[in-house]
């Protein structure tokens, strides 16, 4: 039986006649992540960025699926009025983005997969989340104090500055983690398992970085054969975080699809 949908917190940017732009973050991402794109995106479109359920503002469940986020994103569009929209997701955001499109293919109108393919994945986030949840933030009376924790476990400062933006002070509880990391650690296969992509006729951009490890050229070769109206683009010097890392190369090859 699957649960019901949760509100998904979300910001709204754009121009108020411009073609509905869904964006969608990977994994221990939020909505906040893709301002800076989303602004650019809103000088022609309507932008909502969206944290999906167990980040950001939006609400936990204890259940943590591509199931759960399709239909979250369902209910997020009928409460919005979006009949169709273009949906960009990245990696955890981009499996949403083909769940949804498998089970509602009318309600979209274009798709962009960033970096991840539609195959199940290695589980390889447990040392990101040991990292998590062995950081002393009961009593801690500074961010300093986690950010050498992660540091020191994880050994990655981009990884770590990235996490950092999870971490937020409460007024009653001092510093907490702003995601559900309990229920994510605990739905971790979940996250990295396979999604339906079957043929179809819904235009797909597919953009990947040269650096990453993420699509390989069987992950290509299924998109071409189940994409009847497929593009590709590699951001030849990007790794996984390309949007981050490649912003501007991101922003003209996606825009470009989009509006073409």
């Amino acid at each position: 039986m699957m649960d019901l949908p949760v509100s998904l917190y979300y910001r709204h940017l754009g121009h108020p006649d411009g073609k509905p732009l869904i964006i969608l973050h990977g994994l221990l991402g939020t909505a906040d992540n893709w301002h800076t794109l989303g602004k650019a995106y809103g000088e022609h479109h309507q932008v909502w960025l969206v944290d999906q359920r167990n980040h950001g503002r939006s609400p936990h469940h204890s259940s943590h699926n591509y199931t759960d986020l399709a239909s979250d994103l369902l209910q997020f569009m009928d409460d919005q009025g979006l009949l169709q929209v273009n949906i960009l997701g990245h990696s955890m955001g981009g499996k949403t983005a083909l769940m949804f499109a498998h089970l509602h293919p009318e309600r979209v109108d274009r798709l962009i997969i960033a970096d991840i393919a539609a195959r199940r994945y290695k589980p390889h986030h447990q040392p990101i989340f040991d990292a998590i949840q062995s950081a002393p933030i009961e009593g801690a009376s500074s961010r300093s104090s986690i950010e050498a924790h992660l540091s020191k476990n994880l050994k990655d400062p981009a990884m770590v500055g990235f996490l950092m933006k999870n971490l937020r002070r409460d007024r009653d509880q001092g510093l907490i983690w702003r995601p559900n990391i309990s229920a994510l650690n605990s739905s971790v296969s979940a996250v990295v398992k396979d999604v339906p992509l079957e043929t179809n006729t819904i235009p797909t951009l597919l953009i990947y970085g040269g650096k990453s490890e993420y699509v390989n050229p069987s992950d290509q070769e299924q998109f071409e054969n189940q994409c009847l109206r497929l593009e590709t683009h590699c951001l030849e010097e990007a790794g996984h975080w390309l949007h981050a890392s490649h912003p501007e190369e991101f922003f003209d090859v996606t825009f470009k699809f989009l509006n073409d």
